[in-house]
C-alpha cells in the first residue's frame, strides 16, 4: 500500500517511513505490525531513536511494544497530548 500524504496524517506517514527504514522493507504500510513482520527488541530500540531524531518525540520501548504499528503508535501519541 502506498501512503498518500493527503489522506494519512503526517505523523502516521513519518512513523511508517521509520518502520520501513528500520525493518528494511519498503512494502510496509501504516498498519504493519512490528512483531508480525519480524521486528525484534533491537528494532524497537532503533525505532525509538529514529522517532526522537526525526520527530523530536521521546517514546519508550514499552510504548512501541504496546503500539506495534505506525497507526496505533500515532493514535497513542495523539492521546498523550
Amino acid at each position: 500500500m502506498n501512503l498518500r500524504h493527503e489522506e494519512v496524517p503526517a505523523r502516521v506517514v513519518a512513523l511508517t517511513e521509520i518502520w520501513r527504514k528500520v525493518l528494511d522493507d519498503p512494502e510496509l504500510d501504516e498498519n504493519s505490525d512490528l512483531i508480525a513482520v519480524g521486528g525484534t527488541s533491537f528494532h524497537v530500540l532503533q525505532i525509538t531513536g529514529e522517532i526522537h531524531d526525526a520527530l523530536g518525540i521521546d517514546v519508550t520501548l514499552r510504548d512501541v511494544f504496546f503500539h506495534t504499528s505506525p497507526r496505533s503508535l500515532s493514535d497513542f501519541l495523539e492521546g498523550q497530548k
